[in-house]
């Protein structure tokens, strides 16, 4: 049986799975809080909704977010770091550990627990 969702949490990203990013370059954090999802992407704050259907398979959005611009390396990190949260069909959780998987059980996206969690 797979490790409950992580409610109340949050979590900064360590990899993600576009190559054509320098993620080492950006921040974006993920937080989890009674069936919403949302953080910071790299220029911008996101939220949206999560549905867990169980046994570790949960469906991300729809996002919303703020408005700002950023440096165009930034803006890029962000539509990569969106549009993988939007592939996500389940995960992988333990109190050091959330991973994002797509439905084919492959990994996203890769979370350690925040730092900062405001």
């Amino acid at each position: 049986m797979a490790e409950a969702l992580p409610w109340g949490t949050h979590w900064d990203l360590l990899r993600a799975a576009d190559p054509d990013v320098d993620w080492a370059a950006v921040h974006a954090t993920l937080g989890l809080q009674d069936g919403r999802v949302g953080g910071r992407a790299p220029v911008n704050r996101y939220f949206g909704s999560i549905s867990d259907h169980g046994d570790g398979r949960v469906e991300l959005g729809p996002f919303g977010m703020t408005m700002m611009a950023g440096p165009p390396h930034a803006m890029a990190a962000e539509q990569a770091f969106l549009r993988l949260l939007e592939q996500v069909r389940g995960y992988r959780a333990s109190a050091d550990s959330l991973v994002l998987l797509d439905g084919a059980g492959a990994e996203l996206l890769a979370f350690a627990p925040a730092q900062d969690p405001t």
